[in-house]
């Protein structure tokens, strides 16, 4: 037992991260964002703004943080080339050690980033920061739900909107390896803990969780337990014969009404 929880220990940052590195299939890609270059402690980092067809400064900013296996620009084929709001801008958020950033991923790694990568975007685009500091929202999946909520917990945004939610990292943790080897983790992410924070703040945003009946990696149990303990806060999207996967595909069509503050249906 002494052996495979040190094991544990070791190995537990490939459980959680799956970074990866551009190749030439994302070239397209890269030819319509901004790449926003910062340094955090990891190195320097380099996430990416989008700011779409529009001439005007944009009225929302969304920050969008995706999946332990995905990289910033899989939000393009995936989401933002199917939906058509000139309103907003997007900045897609890369983790240490993905794409082409330095550095390992870890929670406090990841919140670094994405502080200074904001930081750096508002000093770079003062129309964006006179624009959009009112107007900011957060949209992650999986992984990046936990971080979305964790950035809303420090910079206060309008609307929040989570993608099959664990309810913490150490239930993960649970579910994957079980007990005793849980109690070994040392990546803490608690979406429950996180959204007691939010709800306490004023005004109060809106948050919308998105959750497939299908998803085998994170149950949807999860996403209704979270949305259960906050009724007031959060509105819940079932979604029918969806998985942890095609959760983005197959019900981004209601997650743009809902960026667009229409009634989800």
């Amino acid at each position: 037992m002494g052996v495979f929880a040190y094991g544990f220990l070791s190995i537990q940052q490939r459980m959680i991260y799956h970074p990866r590195s551009y190749n030439t299939a994302y070239d397209n890609s890269l030819k319509k964002v901004v790449q926003i270059e910062y340094e955090t402690g990891q190195g320097k980092q380099i996430s990416f703004f989008y700011k779409g067809q529009s001439i005007m400064p944009p009225k929302r900013l969304w920050i969008m943080f995706g999946g332990n296996g995905s990289l910033a620009l899989d939000w393009f084929d995936r989401f933002l080339d199917h939906y058509s709001d000139g309103s907003s801008a997007y900045f897609l958020i890369e983790y240490p050690g993905y794409g082409k950033c330095e550095g390992n991923a870890s929670p406090s790694s990841i919140a670094q980033s994405a502080d200074n990568a904001l930081e750096t975007l508002f000093k770079r685009y003062e129309s964006i920061q006179m624009a959009s500091k009112t107007q900011l929202n957060a949209i992650g999946h999986s992984l990046g739900s936990a971080i979305a909520l964790d950035f809303a917990s420090r910079h206060p945004c309008q609307k929040i909107i989570l993608l099959a939610p664990f309810t913490s990292l150490a239930d993960m943790a649970k579910r994957v390896v079980g007990i005793p080897f849980c109690y070994l983790l040392t990546h803490h992410l608690d979406n429950h803990d996180r959204l007691l924070e939010i709800a306490q703040k004023t005004p109060q945003c809106k948050v919308y969780l998105f959750h497939g009946t299908n998803d085998a990696i994170i149950p949807v149990n999860m996403g209704k337990q979270l949305a259960d303990s906050f009724p007031s806060l959060i509105r819940f999207i079932e979604l029918p014969l969806t998985d942890h996967q095609t959760i983005i595909t197959r019900g981004r069509n209601k997650i743009f009404q809902a960026m667009d503050g229409e009634r989800v249906r």
